[in-house]
């Protein structure tokens, strides 16, 4: 198995996890924030959809420069800020549509662009999997549904190297 399927299969893998949380929890509280302002449901789709899509723009434009310029140094903390405040008065069911598309996206990138990145940039692109993975796991914190003991399930080693 070469690298982009293992990468691929880590992100589909947190993708089911996020999916069973969504199961797992009452619709009355998806937007319902946890202790200590923790991101509510709808939020951390939101975050994460906004990342993806950044990242597979960013990367889209390093391999076209004709036609596409790379956007100017951000402060990655102010951008986040925007993108929960857009996402705030969506209804859930839109802020999960993005998610689902960003993901898919983000997946469709590695499988179609792999051979065409620097080793850096393959490198790079492990990022993704390990901001999912934390917000994944600190949301499942926040809102009651995982205690945070995460078995060691081969995705930490293989993000461990990002």
């Amino acid at each position: 198995m070469n690298q982009w399927n293992t990468l691929v299969e880590a992100i589909m893998e947190e993708d089911q996890l996020l999916r069973q949380y969504l199961t797992s929890l009452p619709r009355s509280a998806r937007e319902d924030r946890g202790p200590d302002g923790a991101l509510s449901f709808k939020e951390t789709l939101g975050h994460i959809a906004f990342w993806d899509d950044f990242t597979v723009q960013f990367f889209q434009c390093k391999l076209d420069t004709a036609t596409c310029m790379l956007p100017p140094p951000v402060e990655f903390e102010e951008r986040s800020r925007e993108a929960l405040q857009r996402i705030h008065p969506l209804p859930f069911g839109e802020v999960l549509a993005r998610y689902l598309e960003s993901t898919g996206a983000l997946i469709d990138f590695l499988k179609t662009h792999w051979e065409k990145l620097t080793e850096r940039e393959r490198h790079d692109f492990w990022v993704p999997l390990k901001h999912r993975r934390h917000h994944r796991i600190s949301l499942g914190q926040a809102m009651g549904l995982s205690s945070g003991d995460e078995p060691d399930d081969g995705l930490e080693r293989m993000a461990a190297g990002a």
